[in-house]
């Protein structure tokens, strides 16, 4: 089951994801995407410390 939620962000790193979102190479094609990824990352990098 999905649930979702919002997040707020400030300005500049907004402003950060999307320049990497714009170059299309890397596979991003949204903020949502994009940031579902950079929490799974950071969980898996805490996980190693427990």
């Amino acid at each position: 089951m999905r649930r979702y939620t919002n997040v707020a962000l400030p300005a500049d790193l907004i402003a950060k994801i999307d320049k990497i979102i714009e170059k299309k190479g890397l596979g991003y094609k949204s903020r949502g995407e994009f940031t579902k990824e950079a929490v799974r990352n950071l969980l898996k990098e805490i996980k190693k410390y427990e």
